[in-house]
């Protein structure tokens, strides 16, 4: 009766350590190798009429978001984090000015309209449309 109640005893304390050092050991990688593919394609703003009525353009691809009128600001060998709320960080190779790995932030907000920035800050960005 007392080993029985001893090997009980053994086996609960054995399940109950196992079960709190046995957690979910495997997480989704936050950087994912890229441009989502909701952002990808040529994107237009509106013409303004500040800079004679000239239209700015972003051509984001597979791995690079290349925009330029008069400056250009590209990123080369990109990769991206979903921030939730349609909102990604993209993370890449500026070969111009800087010459080290930047950051830029795109919202989708949908199928026609995306907003890009340098910085991540509600209500700034430049809106592009397809």
């Amino acid at each position: 009766m007392k080993k029985s109640i001893l090997v009980t005893i053994a086996v609960a304390a054995g399940l109950a350590g196992g079960a709190v050092t046995t957690g979910t050991s495997a997480q989704a990688a936050t950087w994912h190798q890229g441009m989502p593919k909701a952002l990808r394609g040529v994107w237009h703003t509106k013409k303004i009429k500040f800079f004679g009525g000239v239209r700015f353009t972003i051509r984001i691809g597979k791995n690079y978001s290349h925009a330029a009128v008069t400056d250009p600001d590209v990123l080369n060998h990109t990769r991206y984090r979903y921030l939730g709320h349609h909102d990604y960080k993209v993370n890449g190779y500026e070969p111009i000015y800087s010459k080290k790995r930047t950051n830029r932030y795109f919202k989708w907000v949908s199928k026609h309209h995306i907003v890009y920035s340098d910085f991540l800050k509600k209500g700034y960005g430049a809106s592009f449309y397809r």
